[in-house]
């Protein structure tokens, strides 16, 4: 890609942003799951996928959100700044499909904070089974040709919790709850696992590559892309894989000797049950439907993050295609070693039966 910037001054509202195709091979999702360590297996195991109610083996959320950044910085070039992403997964992408990224701009105008914004509409990811799989709109920052850098985001205000009349018993203790979750990744981010990721994206902004360019930049060296999520090494764990290095704790599913589709199902459970506060009965799978991002400053090569959920919502009984189900969403705010807020990321989860 161009390393040129653009300037706040030459966005037109309505023009296109440089569309890409990306071919989501098995080798690319396989190639992802290294990237990010994300190693649910619905995104690389097609019978477990067919079983679980999908077309094939499918794109992941945090595979979305690097799609939809690429297209983003592809067009701003390494001086803009990436605020904030609000993508829904409105059908899967699986094996095999060949996926068209686009988008154009919607609104050019100065922020409160002085920012030099630019809202993105009708970003895209579709291919020929589904028009629009995914559907987004970003707000990024850009440089000035006054001489102002691009402004990142400030730390937010606390936000209000949604309306709960529609909120089920089960789970209504919980709203508003929070609790501390891991560390992502577990140990420290390395240059490596930024360029894997990028390898799997065909992502070449040189804030992620070239460390001449990067330590010239204003992050004085390599930065991870905004969008991008590291579940690192051991992050496989509780999906059956390394349990036995020593001073791991060995799945219970493992230990009571289940094969096949339904120790994979029983391991299943530990990764749904890590990523919420509350679990609605009788509904063992999962299907991210949307996700809002908002990004304050980006991970490091030596960074990890701290995250702590907090339990917004849970819908009402729903019927979906893909089951009856409840949607529930969950607020995650990404904390680096150093206490820095990092972004901030709101899931919506449909958990269902199939």
């Amino acid at each position: 890609m161009s390393q040129r910037d653009l300037y706040w001054e030459d966005v037109e509202e309505g023009q296109d942003l440089p569309p890409f195709t990306y071919e989501l091979s098995l080798l690319r999702l396989v190639s992802f799951v290294r990237a990010s360590g994300l190693y649910d297996y619905v995104h690389f195991d097609g019978a477990y996928a067919r079983a679980a109610g999908a077309r094939d083996a499918f794109i992941s959320t945090p595979h979305v959100a690097g799609l939809f950044g690429r297209l983003l910085t592809d067009w701003s070039g390494p001086g803009g700044e990436i605020r904030s992403l609000t993508f829904a997964m409105r059908t899967q992408s699986c094996t095999g499909d060949v996926l068209r990224v686009t988008g154009r701009v919607g609104r050019r105008y100065r922020g409160e904070d002085g920012a030099y914004l630019v809202d993105l509409v009708d970003l895209n990811i579709g291919h020929a089974i589904a028009a629009h799989a995914a559907t987004a709109t970003a707000t990024m920052a850009l440089p000035s040709r006054t001489g102002a850098a691009a402004l990142p985001l400030s730390a937010p205000a606390d936000d209000k919790l949604p309306p709960a009349d529609d909120v089920p018993d089960f789970a209504r203790p919980f709203l508003g709850q929070s609790r501390q979750s891991g560390w992502l990744p577990a140990q420290k981010l390395s240059r490596e696992e930024i360029h894997f990721w990028c390898e799997a994206l065909e992502d070449w902004n040189p804030l992620y590559w070239d460390e001449a360019y990067a330590a010239a930049s204003r992050y004085g060296g390599i930065i991870a892309p905004h969008t991008s999520m590291f579940f690192g090494a051991g992050g496989s764990v509780r999906l059956g894989i390394g349990y036995a290095k020593p001073g791991e704790t060995v799945p219970d599913a493992v230990r009571q000797g289940l094969t096949g589709l339904k120790l994979l199902q029983s391991l299943r459970q530990s990764l749904v049950q890590g990523g919420t506060l509350v679990n609605p009965p009788d509904c063992p799978e999962i299907a991210v439907v949307q996700s809002v991002n908002r990004f304050y400053r980006p991970m490091r090569p030596g960074d990890t993050a701290r995250v702590e959920l907090r339990m917004k919502h849970c819908s009402a009984k729903k019927r979906t295609k893909l089951g009856e189900g409840y949607f529930v969403t969950t607020e995650r705010h990404f904390t680096n070693q150093r206490g820095e807020l990092i972004r901030t990321a709101e899931f919506t989860v449909f958990h269902y039966r199939v």
